[in-house]
């Protein structure tokens, strides 16, 4: 059995070495959490069509510029890479394959044996719905 001498030296090793009594002058004694709390996207509507309702009392002048709020910025497409999917032209699903003939995107072979009975003026419209169809002149 040990001697129960060594259990107080332990002790008095961490408490030397404790740091929490010590002042800690880099804290501010008067600090609080700021009271600003998140707004939900419902709320953030909410306050801009309030907003919007007030200022067409009739107190608003008629010929400012339109204010911006979040229903009604209009931005433009996604320049980003993830956008860029190809979506199958008949289902709308992620397509993975070209028709080589009628350059139709396809997701599986199903789709692709329905993209060979075709006609041929059919799968222009589809390419036009895509906005990919040649217009010769």
């Amino acid at each position: 059995m040990a001697p129960p001498a060594a259990v107080p030296q332990t002790n008095t090793v961490l408490d030397e070495l404790d740091i929490t009594p010590h002042p800690r002058p880099f804290k501010n004694p008067n600090w609080k959490p700021p009271h600003r709390r998140t707004k939900t996207l419902k709320q953030i509507l909410s306050d801009a069509t309030r907003t919007a309702a007030a200022g067409e009392g009739g107190t608003a002048p008629a010929a400012g510029p339109m204010q911006t709020t979040y229903a009604n910025i209009e931005s433009a497409p996604s320049l980003h890479p993830a956008h860029s999917k190809k979506w199958c032209d008949v289902t709308g699903l992620p397509a993975k394959y070209t028709d080589p003939k009628t350059k139709l995107r396809y997701a599986d072979k199903e789709v692709y044996a329905a993209i060979r009975m075709l006609q041929p003026g059919s799968a222009e419209r589809y390419l036009e719905l895509r906005g990919a169809n040649i217009v010769l002149k």
